[in-house]
């Protein structure tokens, strides 16, 4: 083990619900880029310790702080909730028990590097944790690159946690791909010059937050958990907000590993009336969805008719017209 002062670096990773499908793909990619990247400087092998914290309804350190040469890649599993302040108030946990501080015979570590992603809003009371960890006597780090995945993200909410904000519009597994090797280069930079102020410029092609926006907390998105009539399997169902006009346009739907029967629990109901469409089943395809009593959503063909099953209660349903109803939500 080497005996050089560490450079300790913390990937703060959103693996709430909004990132199922390509974009948790994507970043589990970045993360072995950027862990490749590191790997073939010397000078990061010799000092680069790394660290995993994920933050659904629940922040986790997934993986310790751990050597680069020993680093493996962690899968990453997408669960419901965005809760950032609970990612922040572990990530200052972390940062005061595992950073070496220095003392007036002993260098310690350097400051650490915090590289946050998240793609969405907060579902939990972040603001207290994002003033602690800036607060005076808090666990100090050289610097924290908060970055923002697509249109859903409220820059008000990192710039409220740093000053170094990336705003991402490309998702594509490209585009992750050049946000981890930014992130790369940034680390290898501090790893060559750990006590410098030194920054790597933000690439052209990643926008700067709009300073004047306030922070707004109205939902830029709608989740529904929903299970494949024919087979059971879970899924999730996400809407879009219309700019303006109000109520929410069907996107996408994405496979998921298991449901969070209360993950929406604490949130209010949406109306099926603010729907717009409703994205396909990723498993078998039917365009429609229908409701049990029990509260579950299950997808339908266009022209069903006859009692249906409920996958999950097993109770059997008459499909019938009426009008809007409320429809539980995921946390998202």
């Amino acid at each position: 083990m080497s005996t050089m002062r560490r450079l300790p670096i913390y990937l703060v990773l959103d693996v709430s619900e909004s990132m199922a499908g390509p974009a948790i793909e994507a970043v589990e990619r970045g993360v072995r880029t950027l862990v490749d990247s590191l790997k073939g400087d010397p000078m990061a092998l010799e000092t680069v310790y790394l660290s995993v914290i994920t933050f659904a309804r629940e922040a986790k350190q997934i993986v310790p702080l751990t050597e680069l040469m020993h680093f493996q890649p962690p899968a990453l599993s997408v669960r419901a909730g965005s809760a950032l302040g609970a990612g922040l108030r572990l990530l200052a946990q972390c940062v005061k028990r595992d950073v070496v501080r220095t003392t007036p015979t002993t260098k310690g570590d350097y400051k650490p590097l915090v590289f946050l992603l998240t793609d969405g809003q907060p579902t939990d009371d972040w603001e207290p944790a994002a003033e602690a960890l800036n607060a005076t006597g808090a666990p100090r780090v050289a610097n924290l690159y908060a970055i923002g995945c697509g249109p859903d993200v409220d820059p008000a909410v990192l710039r409220s946690i740093s000053d170094i904000v990336l705003m991402m519009s490309d998702l594509t597994p490209e585009g992750f791909r050049k946000c981890f090797l930014w992130l790369s280069a940034s680390a290898q930079t501090a790893s060559l010059r750990p006590d410098a102020s030194e920054k790597v410029p933000i690439p052209a092609e990643f926008a700067a937050p709009d300073e004047g926006a306030p922070y707004d907390p109205t939902p830029r998105q709608v989740f529904l958990a929903a299970r494949c009539q024919r087979s059971g399997k879970p899924y999730l169902m996400r809407f879009a907000r219309r700019a303006y006009t109000g109520g929410y346009e069907a996107i996408a739907a994405y496979k998921l590993d298991h449901l969070e029967p209360d993950a929406g629990e604490h949130l209010p109901p949406v109306n099926s009336g603010d729907l717009d469409g409703c994205p396909a089943c990723p498993y078998c395809e039917n365009p429609v969805a229908g409701a049990c009593a029990c509260g579950t959503i299950f997808c339908l063909t266009p022209k069903q008719s006859g009692p249906v099953v409920c996958p999950s209660c097993r109770a059997q349903l008459t499909l019938g017209g009426g009008g809007p109803f409320d429809v539980r939500r995921s946390a998202g």
